[in-house]
């Protein structure tokens, strides 16, 4: 987008909320957090070094930086005197016009992370000093005049930003070169002359402003990706590859020098504190004998918990996060040694920062992924317990199941505000439903599909002896399953005609963790009056 056109749109917004206030970041101190606002900040004295996303910066006095909602920020002093900033939050929609009338609409704010600004910014710092000075701290402004001050100041800024920055320079490019190459063979004198400095001089300012020499910089972000990749199965020789050593016994010292364990331990012996950032991950953790600190929660996707069984207890009650909005800095304030997430998670850039992360290749075969855990983390034993007693229980289940009913028809149907669904066998409830518990597809089905979206007419196609029903908890999904049971398709079907439509519960949950996996066996089994004895 052209300079005038954003600078168009921005002149068009309309700022709902701000607050004002003023900090100091002193001498050692970290400050990390991940925006949920909109944000500008001025460096009104000291030196610091930023890191926005995956982007290092250099800030000191008179530095402008503007913060976007979802945008991961570590900051920290560089000197000893403390780092001083002025801050404003705020929240905007844009004002578009149609015709004789106005509507609002979201867009991306133009500009972000540190500013490079093409004139002198006094008269902008006169401005945000009047918005501080004017306002108790922490309070917010609710004036007219003050959200309309903000806006002339965000005009004024963005307009002296740069056009055409210049690429990164000095220390800048340097940090985000080392960041984003550290697995490459990289040579003190290549970035001496990326920061325009003789050698001497680039390693004496470099550990002046970052307390570490360059190598030990390098190193701490090897041993971090090290430390990411050695909850796989990879071998030793090939991650040391990867991080940037072609030599794995040299890897393997300097790994133990720094953490105190050699490698092929670490996961073993060193790491206690795991989060869980998808939903079964923490009950794997939890079945392999550990306790996750932090557990990814599915509360607001269901309307009830099943409550007929009670799952097993955890040993403490874990952090549990929000599906719907997480927040990481609770997750990073528990300060766990790993992350582990699945690749159905849409993963936030933020995450590698708060501690070493794996992501699971996402399968409907339990056993497949507890014994891959298990054998990272020294845990076959407990895996193979579970392997067991799943298979003991599978066949007193069945065999019930089979002798009261016979061979039966069974499907699992979901209904959101936006669909109505069907579920088969590729997914995690078709295990349960169709291999643990030895219930038959309808007939209809067609081989192949997870699932298939039902219109009114295609009931008849999927009839089925017994029906488990999970509705979401929203209004419209609950329209949609009045209207459902009002239909004459649905009271066609056997298992309405017959009384065996069931609550779901949170079984499409439950069941993708171990425990809830025999959890959901023995729910399901109990609505059809077959208990394991």
């Amino acid at each position: 987008m052209e300079k005038k056109d954003y600078m168009k749109r921005l002149e068009n917004i309309h700022i709902s909320s701000v607050h004002v206030y003023q900090g100091a970041i002193v001498t050692a101190q970290v400050q990390r957090r991940t925006w949920r606002r909109y944000a500008v900040c001025r460096i009104s004295s000291g030196k610091g070094v930023l890191k926005l996303n995956h982007a290092v910066h250099l800030v000191s006095e008179n530095d402008w930086v503007i913060f976007e909602p979802g945008m991961y920020m570590e900051i920290e002093t560089n000197g000893e005197a403390p780092l001083r900033y002025q801050i404003i939050l705020f929240s905007y929609v844009g004002l578009v016009r149609q015709q004789a009338a106005w509507r609002t609409e979201m867009f991306d704010f133009p500009v972000t992370g540190k500013l490079q600004l093409s004139e002198s910014t006094r008269e902008v710092q006169q401005m945000l000093d009047q918005l501080v000075h004017s306002t108790p701290r922490f309070r917010e402004l609710e004036n007219i005049e003050n959200k309309q001050q903000l806006h002339r100041l965000l005009i004024r800024l963005i307009r002296n930003v740069k056009s055409n920055a210049a690429p990164q320079a000095g220390m800048d490019q340097v940090l985000s070169y080392m960041t984003h190459h550290y697995m490459k063979e990289i040579r003190i004198e290549q970035l001496a002359a990326m920061a325009g400095l003789s050698v001497n001089h680039f390693t004496r300012t470099f550990k002046r402003e970052f307390h570490m020499t360059p190598v030990e910089y390098l190193m701490q972000q090897r041993i971090s990706k090290a430390k990411q990749l050695l909850f796989s199965t990879e071998k030793i020789r090939v991650i040391a590859e990867r991080v940037g050593y072609k030599d794995e016994h040299y890897f393997s010292r300097v790994f133990k020098k720094r953490e105190g364990i050699a490698p092929t331990l670490f996961m073993k012996n060193k790491v206690n504190r795991i989060a869980a950032l998808y939903y079964g991950l923490d009950d794997a953790v939890t079945t392999l004998g550990l306790e996750p600190v932090s557990a990814l929660s599915y509360g607001q996707r269901v309307s009830r918990h099943a409550s007929n069984l009670q799952s097993e207890p955890l040993g403490h009650s874990p952090l549990m996060l929000d599906s719907f909005d997480p927040n990481f800095d609770r997750l990073r304030g528990i300060q766990p040694d790993l992350i582990i997430t699945s690749d159905r998670m849409q993963l936030n850039s933020s995450l590698h920062r708060i501690a070493p992360t794996a992501v699971l290749r996402h399968t409907d075969d339990i056993a497949e992924n507890l014994l891959y855990m298990a054998g990272v983390m020294g845990r076959n034993e407990q895996a193979v317990r579970w392997i067991e007693q799943h298979a003991k229980l599978r066949d007193v289940l069945k065999a019930g199941l089979r002798s009261r009913w016979g061979k039966q028809r069974g499907m699992f149907i979901r209904i959101t505000a936006h669909f109505t669904r069907i579920y088969g066998k590729h997914n995690q409830v078709g295990p349960l439903l169709y291999e643990d518990l030895g219930f038959l597809l309808p007939a209809h089905f067609p081989e192949g599909e997870w699932a298939v979206e039902m219109y009114e007419s295609h009931w008849k196609l999927y009839d089925a002896d017994h029906l488990f029903v999970m509705v979401d908890p929203v209004a419209e999904a609950y329209d949609r399953w009045r209207q459902l049971q009002q239909s004459g398709e649905w009271t066609h079907l056997t298992a309405v005609r017959m009384g065996h439509v069931y609550d779901a519960g949170d079984i499409f949950f439950r069941t993708l963790g171990p425990a809830g996996r025999l959890w959901s066996m023995h729910y399901v089994a109990g609505l059809l009056g077959v208990k394991a004895r």
